[in-house]
């Protein structure tokens, strides 16, 4: 265990390495999978709708500082007002029906205290309020490192099977294919954020349908749709197929992101020519 002053045990965080043979496993016995990722937005979000008290005064996501910045992101995504508390309850359900979601006790193994914020400190008060009984859990950088290069990978696991992927960054796909060698890519292409683009309003309804439909049909999607990615990941392991939250993933593979920032960059650089990651430091154990 972890030597910083935490005031309880830390929870076991299970490992990349882990996580993507449990994938595998569910994908060769056609069981129903999912990962659920929040990060800080996320979490800020959900303390600020769902149980405000639990963020200290003075901090962003206290209301009602937390609640203007959650409701501008919502608005962005064009969520009508009415349906903005159940659309986040829906976000804490997937996280409990997840068969892994995020801890942020993964910081704790390898960082120093002083680089934790107050999310990261509060996470599990903030599952707690929001009633979020899973402890299976990953890393919330899992994403990051289930594409490393000569680790167990996502490329390992898409290799000669059939892929749906939801995302603003279809152009990359037919690339992906090659690089990852699956048998097929299909795609639905959301919008980028904003209030143009009315991602809940145009593409929400017909996304929850055509996963009812299909989810059964590929060997795994691959979701990266911000805060309703989460509900799309559960919708497909409620209707019997596996789904993997990648974040971030496609933008990187899309060049929009052409670096790896914030914590992960201690520890991984993205190579374009491989759309993968090269490991740069070891952080123990394969959480990270």
């Amino acid at each position: 265990m972890s030597s910083l002053k935490v005031k309880r045990e830390l929870y076991q965080i299970h490992t990349t390495k882990h996580i993507l043979n449990d994938l595998d496993r569910h994908i060769k016995d056609r069981q129903p999978f999912s990962t659920i990722r929040f990060g800080d937005a996320v979490y800020g979000m959900l303390s600020s709708y769902l149980c405000p008290d639990v963020m200290p005064k003075n901090t962003k996501w206290k209301n009602p500082a937390g609640k203007r910045m959650t409701n501008s992101i919502m608005g962005l995504l064009t969520i009508p007002k009415d349906k903005r508390n159940g659309i986040l309850k829906r976000v804490a359900q997937a996280a409990d029906n997840a068969n892994y979601c995020d801890s942020y006790d993964s910081f704790y193994l390898f960082l120093p205290e002083s680089s934790i914020g107050y999310i990261g400190r509060r996470w599990k008060e903030i599952h707690e309020g929001c009633g979020i009984t899973n402890e299976s859990y990953c890393s919330c950088y899992l994403h990051y490192f289930s594409i490393v290069d000569g680790e167990l990978n996502l490329f390992d696991i898409m290799k000669g099977r059939k892929i749906f992927c939801i995302t603003n960054q279809a152009k990359i796909l037919d690339e992906l294919k090659r690089k990852s060698n699956a048998e097929l890519i299909d795609f639905y292409q959301i919008p980028r954020r904003g209030r143009k683009g009315k991602h809940f309003l145009d593409h929400y309804s017909k996304i929850m349908k055509l996963i009812k439909l299909n989810a059964k049909h590929y060997d795994l999607f691959l979701i990266g749709a911000g805060l309703l990615g989460k509900i799309y990941c559960d919708e497909v392991r409620r209707c019997g197929g596996r789904a993997f939250d990648s974040g971030r993933l496609f933008d990187f593979w899309g060049g929009s992101r052409g670096a790896i920032k914030g914590k992960p960059k201690r520890f991984l650089k993205l190579n374009k020519s491989k759309m993968l990651c090269e490991r740069i430091k070891n952080a123990g154990n394969g959480v990270w």
